[in-house]
């Protein structure tokens, strides 16, 4: 079969059909992106009866083991239920090709079929005119931007209401969305070139302002495409988002001048980005911070007090995080960094929420990007002069500056009430280095709520002194708690492993790339905190000959999933992507033996 399209002379009552062809496919689309919509809320509604028919029954939830927790798991709906639970795994295990992840497999189905659905759109009821399929391109893929910039809202997300999740959850869909898109303009872009070439007016229309406009918009997309490549966000991140966030303001009026029947959709999309900045700036607090760097380490420790109504929000949400921005009484004078202070927003985990003062605590690993690079030379320099070579504003000696936090935010903080509540039977948090100020306030709110919990914590640092800040912050420190494993995989300097029996000791080895000792008093005081633990004894699970001084993640994973059969578990890890990864994996195979598993991996990897 050829190529169906031609160029056809249309007269004015058939162009006026196609323009309503193209309007009518393009509520079709909109129509295709809001039904996915209907399928959570279908779900909370029937969950939401459900529940509630068991409650006025008198209905509980089933103890494991017992007859009656086997007589549902034997039912036709918990096989299904079992399988659901396995096909939904499968989905989200990650696409290798040639060592690199290229998405989940969720995300390729979803985009794969979202493409073809689209496609079928774009062909269907055109006939023969090249220029109709041409348009339909275009019109079908800016109709779809609304969607696109709502999947970027953080404040006020609808989406993140009906999926009962957090912006960084929807931002994985918000890049499969951004290549199908891409994908109908790259289609719609070449065939207007190929267009005008062939009638031979390619030079005299792309020059054109209506046409030119497109031209430019269609550029910044590829220019936006291009640094959000895994190897240019590598190479710096800042470039990435920048670029996007400048972008994504430009492309809505360029498309504006360009076709003027998309403008609807782009003006809605601008005006989603727009209230989204204002809600978040409306919801961003500024106020004074105290700094201190923990010795031995590269961390800083930053204590803000906030407004007493907004404490609140994050006693409610453990695990939360906020974004941190330096205002412009803290930043460096007469810098060339000056004006990058306002791209500079970095997620941070709050660590703590005080009971009496309602500070935040938050854990900083100072890095090489410009904001914790500056949170370091605050609470080094904070109660000393400066240098005069240094152009760094000097505090006074209270050593507290102004930073800007806004938030509170997070996928796992929404189903802290499931993780600990009797529904869930274990729960394993699993951290790597600052990654435990996620995991340490969920510990802390699941015993909180549900003080028969059998929950653990493991948490694997390379240093002694990256464990102070939760000695220190609390007087109920997770040390000294039996059911916190801290795995040291770094240098101690006095040979032990903080928080674990001496059989315990004998799973770890001291790794090659570890970073830097803790100071003297780090090691001292978990030391003894290390000896007071001994004193009172302690099992000997997780030994290994193996990876010595790292947590052996699979046999920690196989203890939790064999300590009761039937048992719901649920396993949250923050920590690096390979350590992610690794629990993922392991977790994975008792998912595939039928175990109803909760997972969620924590991380800030956009």
């Amino acid at each position: 079969m050829g190529w169906p399209y031609r160029f056809l002379t249309l007269a004015p009552e058939e162009v006026q059909l196609r323009r309503q062809a193209l309007d009518r496919y393009a509520v079709y689309a909109q129509i295709s992106a809001l039904l996915p919509l209907f399928i959570p809320l279908i779900q909370r509604i029937v969950e939401r009866y459900t529940r509630g028919r068991e409650v006025t029954r008198g209905a509980y939830d089933a103890v494991p083991d017992s007859p009656l927790f086997k007589s549902r798991k034997g039912t036709v709906v918990g096989r299904w239920l079992a399988k659901a639970r396995v096909v939904q795994w499968w989905s989200r295990d990650e696409v290798i090709i040639n060592g690199q992840s290229w998405g989940t497999r969720d995300q390729w189905m979803v985009g794969m079929a979202s493409m073809i659905w689209l496609l079928v759109l774009c062909i269907a009821g055109t006939g023969e005119d090249y220029l109709h399929f041409t348009k339909r391109l275009g019109t079908i893929a800016t109709t779809l931007m609304p969607f696109q910039y709502l999947l970027i809202l953080k404040s006020f997300s609808p989406l993140a209401w009906v999926f009962n999740t957090s912006h960084e959850t929807l931002n994985r869909w918000h890049r499969v969305l951004a290549r199908v898109i891409t994908a109908l303009l790259v289609l719609h872009a070449a065939c207007y070139l190929n267009y005008f070439a062939q009638v031979g007016i390619l030079q005299r229309r792309l020059f054109a302002p209506v046409v030119f406009a497109g031209v430019v918009a269609f550029a910044g997309l590829n220019l936006l495409n291009t640094t959000a490549l895994r190897a240019v966000r590598a190479w710096s991140y800042r470039v990435f988002f920048i670029t996007h966030l400048v972008v994504a303001f430009a492309i809505p009026p360029l498309i504006f001048i360009h076709a003027p029947s998309a403008r609807l959709s782009v003006g809605t999309a601008l005006a989603l980005f727009l209230a989204d900045l204002a809600v978040r700036r409306l919801r961003t607090t500024t106020s004074q911070a105290t700094l201190e760097t923990i010795p031995g380490t590269t961390l800083v420790k930053i204590m803000a007090s906030i407004p007493g109504p907004k404490v609140n929000a994050f006693r409610a949400k453990p695990g939360a995080h906020i974004y941190l921005s330096i205002p412009a009484a803290a930043r460096p004078v007469a810098s060339n960094d000056a004006l990058l202070y306002e791209f500079l927003f970095n997620p941070f985990t709050v660590a703590d929420v005080d009971d009496h003062t309602g500070a935040l605590t938050l854990v900083a690993r100072q890095r090489d990007g410009p904001l914790t690079r500056r949170l370091a030379q605050c609470a080094q320099h904070g109660g000393m002069a400066m240098p005069s070579s240094t152009t760094t504003t000097v505090f006074p000696a209270t050593a507290t500056v102004p930073l800007s936090i806004e938030g509170p935010y997070g996928a796992a903080s929404r189903h802290v009430a499931q993780i600990a509540s009797p529904r869930t039977d274990r729960v394993l948090l699993i951290a790597g280095g600052v990654g435990a100020t996620f995991a340490v306030p969920l510990y802390r709110a699941v015993l909180a709520d549900h003080p028969a919990a059998k929950v653990e914590l493991v948490w694997a640092i390379r240093a002694a002194g990256d464990a102070t800040w939760a000695v220190t912050g609390r007087g109920d420190s997770v040390l000294e708690d039996e059911n916190v494993n801290i795995f040291l995989t770094g240098d101690l300097g006095v040979g032990t492993a903080v928080g674990v029996s001496e059989p315990r000791r004998a799973s770890f080895a001291s790794s090659s790339d570890a970073g830097g000792g803790a100071s003297g008093d780090a090691g001292e005081e978990l030391s003894s905190l290390y000896r007071d633990r001994r004193r009172a004894g302690g099992g000997g699970r997780w030994m290994s000959s193996h990876n010595r001084r790292r947590p052996d993640l699979r046999k920690i994973v196989d203890e939790t999933f064999r300590g009761g059969a039937d048992e719901r578990v649920a396993v949250l890890v923050c920590g690096p992507a390979s350590m992610a990864r690794e629990v993922r994996r392991h977790v994975g195979a008792w998912v595939y033996r039928g175990r109803d598993v909760f997972f969620h991996d924590e991380s800030f990897g956009w």
